[in-house]
């Protein structure tokens, strides 16, 4: 994806006007709480954990991989943590936008996974996610990592 979509699915989301335009400090903890969760997801291997902050209508964009979207999604991630385990998920929060039902968190990541057999893999880079209130709280509806 070229930074001129990552700009305009940024200007896009800010100017989506949802319950309330302005970011609220309630709003602001809620998504850190989601993000947290999914964070702590992954070190635990708790599938369920991961899967509960995860949208139906959810789509991955990893480098050097097709788009994966919805279904495909939530085997991704059961698949993921079937094969791995991670000791280790540093997230490094660079800017979080909140506006109305949708928030754009951005930064950087560093994890060490552990294949079931073979050795510990590092590995880091740049995430985007971006959040949308559902009924049931804040889920991911996009994520894109390289």
């Amino acid at each position: 994806m070229s930074w001129t979509r990552v700009a305009l699915v940024a200007l896009t989301i800010s100017a989506c006007r949802g319950r309330d335009a302005a970011e609220s400090p309630a709003d602001r903890q809620a998504v850190l709480a989601a993000a947290e969760q999914y964070r702590q997801a992954w070190l635990q291997g708790d599938t369920a954990m991961a899967l509960g902050v995860i949208s139906d209508s959810a789509r991955y964009m990893i480098a050097g991989v097709a788009d994966i979207r919805g279904e495909g999604v939530r085997k991704l991630v059961v698949d993921e943590m079937a094969a791995y385990r991670i000791p280790t998920l540093t997230v490094n929060r660079e800017e979080l936008i909140i506006r109305g039902d949708h928030a754009i968190d951005i930064g950087t990541y560093d994890e060490t996974r552990i294949p079931k057999t073979g050795v510990p893999e590092h590995g880091s880079g740049r995430y985007i996610f971006i959040w949308r209130r559902e009924p049931g709280g804040w889920v991911v509806l996009r994520a894109m990592l390289n």
